[in-house]
């Protein structure tokens, strides 16, 4: 048999969870059922198709070789043996509005997905079941799933990814072999990017605004259209401290109907990214330069850590941090955001 190290599966970072892959395809024991977790971005996605490119790679080795028939064919995603599902898939079968407002991954989907998974591999040597958004399988769809994995047929690999692996069901998680992902050092991702043609001077700074996700890494590097909004989204915010309260008002009257409008999502974006920003502001305050996410406005930063202190720094990054628990909670948001307009610490 073939063998090739981890850095064939095209994968920055994780080495250990790629060892561990690449070792139980070698040994022909794949586990019948693996939970991945870990941040978005952190590259769970890349490494569950990169496992069932590996299973059915028709070189027979421990890493795909991304030139067989059935690699190809497994990354443009119509693999007969290779059935992908998430919220999305699930949301192209809805009306737009629909698609829009959906919160877990219905029990039809999961029916659907598993389906056919006790009928034989059709061309290669393993069936692979992936499906992504775990962590949002209504109460009936985690109870269909867990069927399948107290019973798994022996040709089958189930591969569950979860972003917050503490909101699935314990009875899943105890049926899988669980690879928990974590961010990717900065002087990893660096390099990564520069092996694509990226600049060193944008990788380092693409790598420091990924904060360890090198799928957004490689979006900042690879659409300016991307990397330009987090920018201007990241000026809005600091502009709120000059801002006159009448107009932060109107900006908090605009998160609340975003919130209540479906698009949650991008409101809790909008605190990660007013969170990042304090934090850089707090670990200068304390005297950890080295450590900021903006290294391209590290000026701005020490200037108003300088102006701000430690203790009001660390006591917005709380609140920030509350906001967000209070959202998930059902607070009003048009409330939550309110409290934090009148409580940032450097308002003019």
């Amino acid at each position: 048999m073939q063998t090739i190290g981890h850095d064939a599966w095209g994968i920055v970072g994780h080495h250990w969870a790629v060892d561990m892959l690449r070792h139980a395809v070698a040994a022909q024991r794949p586990a019948h059922a693996y939970l991945l977790s870990g941040p978005r971005h952190v590259g769970k996605a890349l490494l569950a198709l990169r496992l069932a490119q590996t299973l059915n790679c028709e070189q027979s080795g421990d890493a795909p070789c991304d030139d067989c028939r059935s690699c190809r064919r497994i990354a443009k995603g119509n693999h007969p043996d290779v059935r992908i599902a998430s919220l999305a898939t699930q949301g192209a079968t809805l009306k737009a509005e629909e698609a829009a407002r959906q919160r877990d991954l219905r029990i039809e989907t999961v029916r659907t997905w598993l389906a056919d998974i006790n009928l034989r591999p059709y061309e290669g040597r393993r069936r692979v079941f992936i499906l992504d958004d775990v962590e949002r399988l209504s109460e009936g769809a985690a109870n269909a799933m867990l069927k399948v994995l107290e019973e798994p047929p022996p040709y089958a690999t189930i591969i569950l990814i979860a972003h917050t692996a503490g909101d699935v069901m314990a009875t899943i998680v105890s049926r899988c072999q669980a690879i928990k992902l974590r961010p990717v050092a900065r002087d990893a991702i660096a390099p990564w990017l520069m092996a694509q043609g990226v600049s060193e001077s944008d990788a380092v700074t693409y790598a420091a605004w990924s904060e360890g996700l090198p799928g957004l890494a490689h979006q900042y590097a690879h659409n300016p259209e991307a990397a330009g909004q987090l920018q201007a989204q990241l000026d809005e915010l600091l502009a709120l401290s000059q801002r006159p309260l009448v107009e932060c008002f109107k900006w908090v009257e605009e998160q609340g109907k975003a919130f209540r409008g479906g698009e949650q999502a991008a409101v809790y974006d909008t605190l990660l990214l007013w969170q990042r920003w304090w934090r850089d502001v707090l670990v200068v305050a304390a005297g950890v330069p080295d450590a900021i996410t903006w290294v391209n406005r590290q000026a701005d930063v020490t200037r108003v850590a300088r102006g701000t202190g430690v203790v009001p720094a660390a006591a917005f990054v709380r609140r920030l941090v509350l906001a967000v628990r209070q959202l998930r909670e059902n607070a009003n948001p048009q409330l939550v955001f309110e409290q934090l307009i009148l409580q940032l610490p450097d308002r003019q």
